[in-house]
C-alpha cells in the first residue's frame, strides 16, 4: 500500500494516483487513510491532501458523514443518480448481508505470560472463523513497537497488549494512524479514543476476602506489586475500604517490588519467610495474592518455606479462573476468564465497526470464581480444644487465633 516519490514527480500527482487506486479496490464503507499519514508519506501539505479528497468527492468516489468520517463509496464508481428511499434501503440491506473482509492486527508484547498468548490465540480463532484477515506481531518495548509499525500497512482494527508495561503516547499515536479501531488488552486507558477491556481487581479482592471469612479467617494479608498501574491501585483502594467495612478483621498489605514476569512469586515467598516467627507462624492466617502466573511453582515455593497450604496458610489467588497454569487444580481463584476477555474485545471491535460514532470506554469483564483446595475448612470444636484430629496441632492453633 505504500507509495514512494520518485524523480521529479509532484507529491500531488502521486497522492491522487494512490487514492484512485484505493478507490478502485475499496469496498463500500472503507475509510480513507488519515490526512496526517498521507501528508507524511507524500511530503504534501494539508491543503494538497484536502484538495485531493475534494476531487474524489466531486467525482462521487468518496463521501463524508458526521461522526463516521470520510469513506469510499466502493468499486471505483461515481455516485448513481438519486433514487428513492425504498431503493436505497434495499441496497443497504443487500450490502449488510455480505460483510466486507476486515483486517486485524494483534500486537503482543514478547514475554512468557501464558494469559497473553491464550488471549491472542482466542482472538485469532474468533476473527479467522468470520473470514477476517489477522496478523500477529510481537514487540519487546515501545521503541521496537514503533519500528515494527513503520513497515506495516493500515488495518481495520488493532489490539495491543502492554502486559504490565506502559503504552507510550508515541505508540498510541502510531497505532491510531495505522488502525481505524484501537483496543487495549487491559483496563489501562480511560477517556481516550480507544477501547479498553480488562478487570477491576478491587472486586475480586472483596470476593476473595468474603470467601475466607466464611472459613472463619479474620487476619488477612493482600499481596500485589508495588509498581503503580491501574490494576494494583484499584486493589489497594479496595483494601482500604475493607479495613473500614470489616472492623473485626485485620489486613496487612504486601508490596512486592517486582512484576509477575520478574520472579514475583519468589520475592513474595521470601517476604513471607521473613515474617515468620520462631515457631514458623505468620501474623495472619489467610493470604490473597495477585499476580501468580505458575500455581505449581508457587505451591512448591510455599512448601519449601515451611508453609503448607492450607494447613499453615489458606490462600486465594486473584487471576484467571480458566487457566490451569494459574490454579494448578489446587488453588482457589477469583478473577475473570480469558474467554470472557476475548469475547469482550471481539464485541468492542465489531460494535465499533458497525457504529463508528459509538462512545469509547472501558469494558470490564465479569468476575468469576473457581473453588480449589487451598482454603481450610472451619476448625471443629474438638480441634479448637486441642483434641487429636485430621487438622489438629499447628493448623488448629492458627485458625483458633484467627477467629
Amino acid at each position: 500500500m505504500c507509495c514512494m516519490v520518485h524523480g521529479m514527480r509532484k507529491p500531488a500527482t502521486d497522492l491522487e494516483q494512490y487514492l484512485e487506486g484505493l478507490a478502485r479496490q475499496a469496498a463500500p464503507g472503507d475509510r480513507l487513510p488519515p490526512i496526517r499519514e498521507l501528508m507524511r508519506r507524500y511530503g504534501a501539505s494539508q491543503m494538497v491532501v484536502q484538495r485531493a479528497f475534494e476531487q474524489l468527492k466531486g467525482r462521487g468516489l468518496i463521501a463524508s458523514q458526521v461522526g463516521r468520517g470520510t469513506f469510499f463509496r466502493g468499486h471505483g464508481q461515481a455516485a448513481a443518480p438519486a433514487s428513492s428511499a425504498a431503493d436505497r434501503a434495499a441496497r443497504d440491506a443487500a450490502g449488510a448481508r455480505v460483510p466486507a473482509v476486515r483486517s486485524v492486527l494483534l500486537l503482543r508484547r514478547s514475554i512468557s505470560i501464558v494469559r497473553g498468548r491464550v488471549l491472542v490465540e482466542g482472538l485469532q480463532r474468533r476473527f479467522a472463523a468470520e473470514g477476517q484477515r489477522v496478523l500477529e506481531v510481537s514487540y519487546t518495548d515501545p521503541d521496537h513497537a514503533l519500528t515494527v509499525l513503520k513497515g506495516l500497512p493500515r488495518f481495520d482494527a488493532c489490539v495491543i497488549q502492554s502486559t504490565y508495561k506502559t503504552i507510550t503516547v508515541d505508540v498510541l499515536a502510531a497505532l491510531r494512524e495505522k488502525s481505524d479501531v484501537l483496543a487495549v488488552d487491559g483496563a489501562a486507558l480511560v477517556g481516550a479514543d480507544v477501547e479498553s477491556v480488562g478487570t477491576e481487581w478491587g472486586e475480586p479482592l472483596a470476593v476473595a476476602v468474603e470467601r475466607l471469612r466464611r472459613s472463619w479467617h479474620r487476619r488477612f494479608a493482600y499481596a500485589t506489586t508495588s509498581q503503580s498501574f491501574l490494576a494494583s491501585e484499584l486493589g489497594r483502594r479496595r483494601l482500604e475500604q475493607l479495613k473500614v467495612a470489616l472492623p473485626d478483621c485485620t489486613f496487612e498489605l504486601i508490596s512486592v517490588a517486582r512484576l509477575p514476569d520478574e520472579d514475583y512469586d519468589a520475592a513474595l515467598v521470601q517476604w513471607l519467610r521473613e515474617r515468620m516467627d520462631a515457631s514458623g507462624r505468620l501474623p495472619f492466617t489467610a493470604l490473597v495474592a495477585w499476580g501468580i502466573e505458575d500455581g505449581v511453582r508457587f505451591r512448591r515455593l510455599l512448601t519449601g518455606a515451611g508453609l503448607e497450604v492450607p494447613a499453615a496458610l489458606s490462600v486465594v489467588l486473584l487471576g484467571r479462573t480458566d487457566l490451569a497454569n494459574e490454579h494448578a487444580d489446587f488453588f482457589d481463584i477469583v478473577g475473570c476468564r480469558v474467554a470472557d476477555q476475548v469475547e469482550q474485545l471481539h464485541r468492542a471491535i465489531t460494535t465499533r465497526w458497525a457504529d463508528p460514532a459509538a462512545p469509547y470506554g472501558v469494558h470490564l469483564v465479569p468476575v468469576t470464581t473457581r473453588e480449589g483446595h487451598s482454603v481450610a475448612a472451619p476448625p471443629s470444636a474438638p480441634q479448637l480444644r486441642g483434641a487429636p484430629g485430621k487438622r489438629a496441632g499447628r493448623h488448629a492453633g492458627a485458625h483458633a487465633a484467627g477467629r
